[in-house]
């Protein structure tokens, strides 16, 4: 959309658009959620409102660890009974002039990392006779490689608690000894450890190390953890063993989309067809499905374009986020049938995100919706296909939807984002954020953003990053000498290997949803060709050469 039109058209909408803060004495009797946060917050950023007002609003907040609570906190610190230190006045420089109770208690492996030799010493010979174990952790901490006698004494707990605490050239040095497949199964087990196997595996980090973990046990492991124990052995180009942990993962994730995924990595590995055929079986649209009907001919996904007729939902805006928020709270109590009569209450338009959130609760189908908006009127095919892509992943096309992170509408875009282009970029008058509950100022702002981020991204997944993670983010991400390069299991590995758990899954679904909505709007664009072009540069953005 060119901006003179983009302008006109969100001039003529500002003028009737009704939004912006509530005020106290509205909001306090506004329901508790999501919602009634987000509008505390604007309340407590941009209109000051006196202690005692924030003190009534205080019990309403819904996420404790959201911003509106953190904006609350700075003006009404919250107050709580300091807990005691178990040891008042006990610090690593007079730790050998505390008791054994407070001495035992206080050295952990980080506290006592920062003890000298001697002094570790000293507390040990102390706490010998109370506290044998600790005493010879200690003695321990004084070796030349620590974690060699914790792995030795199964001391699993305190090998992560070592490994956590120590400097990248100390992880190389002395975590890359060969550990026991008994004490590596053990350290499977402890809590930390799925982190870890995230932050080692997508980091590449730490080879050596890395190395011990494919002494562990497969049948043991489950889920994520088989799948990033799989994805540690690709990288370590040991594919026998990554065929057991991806097979693991197959047998044990719950859901069909991260089955596949486990399965496509067996098809990759072993190059069997019959998982080939299978997964062009599968039941679920994701871009391993989507890949094996490009080689495969089974019949294409039925997908369902919902084209109602009526235009407005009768006593219902869609734009009002209480009111979201309080119907899609009644899908909870529902059964499939009850989901299917209410459905058919949003059969409009402008209701559709509604229709499609209680009919994918009475069927398994595949909704894809592709509403028609004067912002996306003069749109070419492929950027249309973009931005219900990310409509469909963001937000279900519902309109007044508000994330965790008080993203909004249609488009789930951030406050900064929308007052940064409304205000400073096309100065809009009287432009408020909640406008993005508006779907045609949602769709018109998300395609304005994509003017920008297609100035360096060419690609519809690595758009998708910058959409999500932003767009030096992204940018670090494929510039990286390890990720989206010429190489075997490629771009297929790099995919898996985004260190941002949240970005990487939104990629590949925003990917599937772009290739399905490709077709729909007519092109013939294979999935398969996309992610085949990942690799190289000249196709897919400007930061690489």
């Amino acid at each position: 959309m060119n901006l003179p039109r983009l302008y006109s058209l969100l001039c003529a909408f500002a003028a009737f658009c009704a939004a912006g803060v509530i005020e106290f004495n509205e909001l306090k009797d506004k329901p508790k959620g999501l919602a009634k946060d987000y509008y505390i917050n604007r309340l407590i950023t941009e209109r000051k409102p006196s202690k005692e007002q924030i003190k009534i609003l205080k019990s309403d907040i819904s996420r404790r660890s959201g911003l509106a609570q953190k904006n609350m906190d700075k003006i009404l610190p919250p107050i709580a009974a300091p807990k005691p230190p178990a040891c008042p006045g006990v610090t690593a420089r007079n730790i050998i002039d505390a008791n054994a109770s407070c001495q035992n208690a206080l050295t952990t492996v980080k506290f006592s990392l920062n003890l000298s030799a001697a002094t570790r010493a000293a507390v040990a010979k102390n706490l010998s006779a109370p506290y044998p174990q600790k005493a010879k952790i200690l003695l321990a901490l004084n070796e030349k490689n620590p974690a060699e006698i914790f792995a030795k004494e199964m001391l699993s707990a305190q090998f992560l608690a070592l490994f956590n605490a120590s400097s990248p050239a100390q992880k190389s040095q002395n975590f890359s000894s060969e550990l026991e497949p008994a004490f590596m199964d053990k350290f499977y087990g402890e809590k930390g450890f799925t982190q870890l196997l995230s932050e080692l595996v997508t980091g590449r980090k730490f080879d050596g190390f890395r190395q011990n973990l494919l002494k562990i046990t497969p049948q043991i492991t489950s889920g994520g953890d088989a799948f990033f124990l799989g994805l540690n052995a690709v990288t370590l180009n040991d594919e026998s063993r990554a065929v057991e942990y991806f097979s693991r993962a197959a047998q044990t994730f719950e859901k069909t989309w991260q089955r596949d995924n486990a399965n496509f990595w067996l098809y990759l590995i072993k190059n069997d067809e019959r998982i080939l055929a299978e997964l062009a079986d599968s039941k679920d649209i994701n871009i391993y499905s989507l890949y094996a009907k490009d080689f495969v001919e089974t019949p294409p996904f039925e997908v369902v374009v919902p084209r109602p007729e009526r235009k407005n939902v009768e006593n219902f805006d869609v734009t009002d986020p209480f009111l979201w928020q309080q119907t899609a709270a009644l899908a909870k109590d529902m059964n499939s049938t009850q989901a299917h009569a209410y459905a058919q209450k949003f059969y409009t338009q402008e209701s559709l995100g509604a229709y499609a959130f209680f009919m994918q609760k009475t069927n398994d189908k595949h909704y894809f919706l592709m509403p028609d908006s004067p912002a996306l009127s003069d749109v070419n095919a492929t950027r249309k296909s973009m931005i219900y892509a990310l409509a469909r992943q963001e937000s279900l096309f519902l309109p007044s939807v508000i994330s965790t992170s008080y993203a909004l509408g249609t488009m789930q875009i951030m406050p900064f984002l929308a007052n940064h282009i409304g205000k400073k970029e096309l100065k809009i008058p009287d432009f408020d954020q909640d406008d993005l509950f508006k779907p045609d100022v949602a769709y018109a702002f998300a395609d304005h953003h994509l003017n920008y981020l297609e100035k360096f991204l060419s690609h519809p997944l690595f758009i998708a990053y910058a959409y999500n993670g932003g767009i030096g983010f992204t940018k670090k991400l494929i510039t990286r000498e390890d990720m989206f390069r010429k190489g075997k299991f490629e771009p297929f590995l790099s995919i898996e290997l985004v260190p941002v758990t949240e970005t990487r899954v939104y990629g590949k679904k925003v990917l599937a949803n772009y290739a399905v909505y490709s077709a729909l709007t007519g092109s013939n664009i294979r999935i398969s060709t996309l992610l085949r072009s990942l690799t190289t540069p000249s196709l897919t953005d400007k930061f690489r050469k």
